[in-house]
């Protein structure tokens, strides 16, 4: 056995990796090593109870981003012509006291509904911006660029008109004891649905660790994807689907499940409701169409969904390609009917209802939590000029979002009122987000006045910005992280050199 001396001169501090770094929202239990004051590697926490000690390559390059030599450090302010390229360091009072005047401007001339704040993907920057955005007036909170807000959100809405709540794979994450806890028992099947979990973290979790976890605890797996992934690979079943027709799949899955009468009938006679139109709209897709259809041999559809249904506890856990179907939420809520006809949710095992540990939320994005923290009258007045919130009554009566799609349309038209400036935080949509991106461009550069905040000088913060702040990475700030299933607190220890 090898002794490692103790360098007593490292400070070794536990938080959860989140947000600018790794640039993502996993919250992965992460140990950051500091000397002198610097940050020198960052590594897994073997103490964190859902990922003991796992992470992923971009945690472990944490120190890369860190340090990066064309990091943003100061504040910048535009020196010439947007989009030039010339910028002049500034001070933090200077930068401030500009957006104050700026912003000023515009809610006394034109309303704070004019101010739209865009934020990248759920990360950190969603409470901060969303209390900017409510303490300036301003309803107007979204992801701009990314149409249809189709990142996790379509699945939220579908779970939540299906069933009134949240659900995700249960393996053994809220348990202190995990998989030895005697309540616990491992899907004997799961569907690995639209995503490559073991490549990368999705869903505020590495389920990839998780799946493999339950696979040698026996749990066979059904995977939904066109790409033969890693897990594909060692699945029981690949259904090699042609994109765009997971519905299609599903209704035909049911059309099996519920044709061979292997749904729950108790569970159904006890909380389905509709289930006899569900049985009768399903009766349009049987295997030989839904086959047609996506292309999976009607074989392999029939022992999916017989494997699936005949398995108990069973689950499935899906990825964004299901929120960018184009008609997800009615997708989500055809996959989502297939644990609750079967029985699968919210028992051991299954899909389980998930919400944030006491009652804490990293940013409250839902109606039901906006009102509960601001009022019934604060939320009505919110949605009375929410951008799309007259047009989608989703957008009004469950997610706190203006649509991304019809914030572009009244930058374009000024109609109902003008957008006269943009606050884009960890964003850059020019390169990543928007579908059309010159359409994007073309909008926002007529705006008034534009903040960007990120790490890098990005391509949509070198095309549009005013004002370019820059932001933190997780090791070097203090913030809360706590959503679905786990919970940590970060420590802002390791200051920018």
């Amino acid at each position: 056995m090898d002794e490692k001396k103790e360098d007593k001169t490292v400070q070794i501090v536990k938080m959860g990796a989140w947000s600018g770094g790794p640039g993502c929202h996993g919250g992965c239990g992460v140990e950051v090593y500091i000397k002198d004051g610097r940050v020198i590697k960052v590594e897994g926490d073997p103490d964190h109870p859902f990922l003991q000690g796992r992470t992923c390559p971009r945690v472990l390059a944490t120190t890369q981003v860190m340090y990066h030599p064309d990091r943003l450090k100061y504040p910048l302010k535009r020196a010439g012509e947007r989009g030039e390229g010339k910028w002049a360091r500034i001070s933090w009072n200077e930068a401030n006291d500009t957006i104050f005047a700026r912003m000023t401007e515009i809610k006394e001339k034109y309303g704070p509904e004019a101010m739209v704040f865009g934020q990248g993907t759920g990360r950190d920057a969603g409470g901060p911006i969303l209390l900017l955005a409510y303490a300036y007036g301003s309803p107007n909170w979204t992801l701009l660029g990314l149409s249809g807000i189709s990142c996790f959100t379509p699945r939220l809405a579908g779970m939540y008109v299906t069933e009134g709540d949240f659900t995700f794979m249960d393996a053994a994450q809220f348990s202190p004891l995990r998989y030895q806890d005697p309540e616990w028992t491992p899907p004997k099947c799961l569907i690995v649905w639209g995503r490559e979990p073991v490549g990368g973290c999705s869903d505020h979790y590495a389920t990839g660790h998780w799946m493999v976890d339950c696979m040698k605890r026996g749990t066979k797996i059904i995977v939904v994807d066109p790409r033969c992934t890693w897990i594909a690979s060692r699945a029981k079943l690949w259904l090699q689907i042609r994109p765009g027709t997971d519905g299609a799949l599903a209704l035909g899955m049911l059309n099996i499940i519920i044709n061979e009468g292997l749904y729950d009938k108790p569970f159904v006679e006890k909380w389905v409701h509709g289930f006899e139109e569900l049985k009768r709209r399903v009766q349009e897709y049987p295997p030989d169409r839904v086959s047609h259809i996506t292309w999976i041999p009607k074989e392999k559809i029939i022992e999916a969904a017989m494997l699936y249904a005949r398995s108990k506890p069973a689950a499935i856990q899906w990825g964004v390609p299901v929120d960018m179907n184009a008609e997800a939420t009615s997708v989500i809520q055809a996959i989502t009917s297939l644990w609750c006809v079967t029985g699968n949710l919210d028992i051991p095992g299954g899909n389980v209802i998930c919400r944030g540990p006491f009652g804490v939320s990293i940013y409250p994005y839902s109606s039901e939590e906006l009102t509960a923290i601001y009022g019934k009258a604060f939320v009505q007045k919110l949605s009375e000029k929410r951008i799309g919130a007259d047009r989608y009554p989703l957008v009004k009566n469950f997610r706190g979002w203006a649509l991304s799609d019809i914030v572009l349309e009244q930058m374009e038209t000024g109609k109902p009122y003008p957008v006269k400036g943009m606050w884009i935080q960890t964003n850059n949509f020019l390169a990543c987000a928007a579908g059309e991106p010159r359409r994007h461009y073309e909008a926002i550069r007529k705006l008034d006045f534009n903040v960007v905040v990120d790490l890098f000088m990005t391509p949509t913060a070198q095309a549009v910005a005013d004002i370019v702040l820059p932001a933190a990475t997780f090791p070097e700030k203090d913030s809360v992280f706590s959503t679905g299933i786990s919970q940590a607190i970060q420590s802002g220890d390791c200051p920018l050199e």
